[in-house]
């Protein structure tokens, strides 16, 4: 059986951090700022592992100057 993803709008979000998930819905936009999976967590002792994926949501993507 195939897993249902994403929000029914077309978006993958399975591997969106839960706040980044939840901001893309009405009224939760501000959400993104709480967003704390802004980096790859490696997994100790596991070579190459990681614990925790960094979120991929545009919101974390770089802007001119070194900030975001």
């Amino acid at each position: 059986m195939k897993r249902s993803q994403g929000t029914g709008n077309g978006a993958d979000t399975s591997w969106l951090s839960a706040e980044c998930a939840l901001a893309r819905r009405p009224g939760y936009e501000d959400l993104h700022g709480a967003c704390r999976q802004t980096a790859d967590v490696p997994l100790p002792g596991g070579v190459g592992l990681l614990l925790m994926r960094c979120c991929p949501c545009a919101c974390h993507a770089p802007v001119a100057g070194g900030a975001r």
